[in-house]
């Protein structure tokens, strides 16, 4: 395996498909990438994309959605947010052969099988990583999951499983994650939190929010929450962790 997932690996772009009006997944392949420590529901690579001026390339963090080791294809969701930042634009124009230099694995959720209830919570942008975790929970554990997505077309993305309920949010013409509805819904919600495993991403504050309503109001303790926040209204290139 590789063990220095700072890493760059140069890949190509081998499929492009619309999963539903606002998420686009785009597949790669790389020589390397059979070699790479891709394991857990979550785990994040850093994909390096060029710029208006194709000299500068950003870098922006995109959940592993699928992986196939055999022949080292990736899968990335990407949320088309209809901004004109280097993501966007890149995310909008890719073409099949276009080649990416990508960064990691990094982070992941390591599930603890003796966990009975799972709390998620996010907004598009941690649908991919909501969605994995939802396929690797083991079968009878109970999941509430609670998305904020545009509208109700977005929710084909992802279908419950047996013991999953889940609860789509529709911002309508705001930015999901800034409109106070996952931290509304959660907060009325009434949350089995007895053995219980919270993780909640996407917007900054929104997380933030979340996790202290999980913390004082019901009881929740602090290693059984993992948050992160993939990205701050206002902020470029954002990303913290709990």
């Amino acid at each position: 395996m590789l063990r220095n997932n700072r890493t760059l690996h140069q890949t190509e772009v081998v499929d492009i498909v619309d999963i539903t009006p606002r998420m686009r997944r785009i597949s790669i392949v790389g020589e390397s990438l059979p070699l790479l420590g891709i394991n857990l529901p979550g785990q994040w690579m850093k994909v390096f994309v060029p710029t208006a001026d194709n000299e500068v390339r950003a870098g922006r963090a995109y959940t592993i959605r699928q992986f196939d080791r055999p022949s080292g294809r990736i899968a990335f969701d990407v949320v088309l947010h209809g901004d004109d930042g280097p993501a966007s634009r890149w995310a909008r124009r890719a073409r099949r052969g276009d080649r990416l230099d990508v960064g990691g694995p990094r982070a992941g959720h390591m599930i603890d099988a003796g966990v009975a209830n799972y709390i998620l919570a996010g907004d598009a942008t941690a649908l991919p990583a909501i969605a994995a975790i939802l396929e690797a929970l083991p079968e009878g554990c109970q999941a509430e999951a609670f998305l904020e997505v545009a509208d109700n077309a977005e929710e084909s993305y992802l279908a419950p499983r047996p013991n999953q309920t889940i609860t789509w949010l529709h911002s309508g013409t705001f930015i999901p994650g800034t409109t106070g509805l996952i931290e509304r819904a959660l907060k009325t919600a009434p949350l089995e939190t007895v053995n219980c495993q919270a993780w909640i991403a996407g917007e900054s504050s929104m997380m933030r929010s979340i996790r202290s309503h999980l913390l004082l109001d019901r009881g929740i303790i602090h290693p059984a929450i993992e948050s992160a926040g993939y990205w701050k209204l206002g902020s470029a290139d954002h990303r913290e962790r709990d």
